[in-house]
């Protein structure tokens, strides 16, 4: 574990914010904003995704089930009030003692675990996780991106790519000098209007603005215990900290007042501080698994189980997994075995219950939490996929096939494929712009002639070639993958029809590799 990380946080931080003014334009290609623009939303994806793919690289952080999961949803709690995003938000915790929290582009947000344990309650956590939404959802990274100073910015950059590659902290520590600067020229505005946001994101929420106010008290002494100075480059990303206490005591008079977090979720909080404490004390990332049960006691009903299932007798099946429960409730096996059945019959709000049931008898499964993941997934549900994904994730090692698919999934849920797709009959298909716009729900008597398209998202734009579509007829009977027309950023394929023997529904589906990432059907010919 780095003893003292911060510094290359930050300076990464802003390297990675900026990558020299770089941004996506919706034709996918690399552009430099113009003076007083604003880099795209999916800009601000892409380079937070960089970014916390190379901190990942480089920089230790906890992986401990039992923290994140506690932090995400304490941030999924402030986020839900906030309505629509253009990205999920995802909750890491890096282990160095000073009090700071950081918020990158594309929702990603980084605390470090000294203001975790330093916290006094579950109020003083979520004033400062509110603080770092109020960055994100004032998108003052690419606001800075567009007002900063480039040449310091690009010795940022640099620095950062000299200390990559020569692992010496030099560069480092001058990149730092110049990040400084620019960061105090720039930082009181977006701190002054993250402290805005932060008051009105906690009384949505129903907490009380008063845990901002304390932590910024913490800060404080922390200015205050240093000599002059030797104060550290993270407390240069909270300016004039005692004027800002007042402003936001006095933001709170105009908002309604919250509620104190309720006993249950304090009592949880606890709970993980005395986790984090002995991560960060033992320098682990996790801590180990401690299984307590006796395998053999479920044994055989597993496999009485198993036989059933595979003679089609699910709900005897079921009902054996419901006695194992019963007699080994700390086997997490069983929960899994059960989920899996359930899943299979469709029963997925069932299936995930018990697959996290599975998890948190032993968090360190990769084959759990990756169909826990899946199964969030499934049912709609991003976040929870992205979750569990990244945490099959974690434990999956560092190389290996079931690292790059996990990833492979994670990557296809923080970008979307498919914008926008239809299909498109008759004469409609010789024509590519009426066909690019065409929504046909359903194919009309006679059709001889389909075509279906597909707008890419900024992020695959450049992998093309890698798509392949697959129509299947009324049948069910698949054809031979085939490979698209690609045209400014779209997909484009077409299918001759015998009108009286291809009535349909046609289903078609667009494959990536080996894998279905979107299926679409035209009803039938009426």
């Amino acid at each position: 574990m780095a003893a003292r990380p911060a510094p290359l946080v930050a300076a990464a931080f802003v390297a990675l914010v900026v990558a020299a003014g770089g941004c996506v334009g919706p034709d996918g290609e690399r552009r430099v904003p113009l003076p007083g623009q604003l880099a795209s939303v999916d800009s601000d994806r892409e380079r937070g995704y960089a970014f916390d793919l190379e901190l990942r690289k480089h920089l230790p952080q906890i992986e401990d089930l039992l923290v994140l999961e506690f932090v995400a949803e304490l941030g999924q709690r402030l986020v839900d009030d906030l309505g629509d995003q253009p990205f999920d938000y995802r909750f890491r915790v890096i282990p160095d003692p000073s009090l700071n929290a950081f918020a990158v582009p594309g929702g990603f947000i980084y605390f470090h675990s000294g203001t975790i344990l330093s916290a006094n309650s579950v109020e003083e956590l979520a004033g400062v996780l509110a603080h770092e939404l109020g960055h994100v959802k004032g998108r003052h990274s690419a606001r800075m991106a567009r007002d900063a100073a480039i040449p310091g910015l690009l010795t940022t950059l640099v620095g950062v790519a000299a200390t990559a590659a020569t692992g010496e902290a030099a560069p480092m520590i001058a990149a730092q000098a110049a990040n400084v600067a620019i960061q105090l020229q720039y930082s009181r505005q977006y701190e002054d209007e993250a402290d805005r946001m932060a008051v009105d994101f906690l009384a949505r929420s129903k907490f009380r603005s008063e845990g901002l106010v304390r932590f910024f008290e913490r800060i404080q002494l922390e200015q205050r215990r240093l000599p002059p100075g030797q104060i550290p480059p993270y407390l240069f990303s909270h300016p004039q900290v005692e004027s800002r206490i007042g402003v936001v005591r006095q933001l709170a008079e105009e908002f309604p007042a919250g509620a104190p977090p309720e006993p249950a979720l304090e009592e949880r909080f606890r709970a993980i501080q005395q986790q984090l404490a002995w991560l960060v004390r033992q320098r682990r990332a996790t801590a180990p698994a401690d299984p307590n049960f006796d395998r053999a006691v479920a044994d055989p009903l597993l496999a009485s189980a198993a036989r059933l299932r595979e003679a089609g007798r699910t709900d005897d099946a079921l009902a054996a997994l419901d006695r194992a429960e019963r007699t080994s409730s700390e086997d997490p096996r069983v929960p899994f075995r059960r989920a899996e059945l359930l899943e299979a019959q469709g029963r997925l709000p069932e299936a995930i219950a018990a697959y996290r049931r599975a998890v948190h008898l032993d968090p360190h499964q990769t084959a759990t939490l990756l169909a826990l993941g899946r199964a969030h997934r499934a049912a709609g549900q991003r976040r929870e996929a992205l979750f569990f994904l990244e945490q099959a994730s974690y434990r999956a090692g560092p190389k290996g096939r079931a690292r790059v698919q996990i990833d492979a999934e994670i990557e296809r849920l923080t970008f979307p494929i498919v914008l926008e797709s239809g299909f498109a009959t008759g004469e409609a298909t010789r024509d590519r712009d009426v066909l690019l716009g065409s929504h046909e729900t359903h194919q009309p008597a006679g059709t001889t002639r389909l075509a279906w398209w597909v707008r890419l998202g900024p992020h695959w734009r450049d992998r093309a070639t890698h798509f392949r579509v697959r129509w299947i007829d009324g049948g069910g009977e698949p054809s031979a993958a085939e490979r698209p027309d690609r045209t400014h950023g779209h997909l484009i394929a077409s299918k001759r029809l015998r009108a009286e023997r291809d009535p349909g529904p046609w289903t078609v589906e667009l494959l990536f590799g080996d894998d279905v990432v979107h299926r679409e059907t035209l009803s039938a010919a009426d």
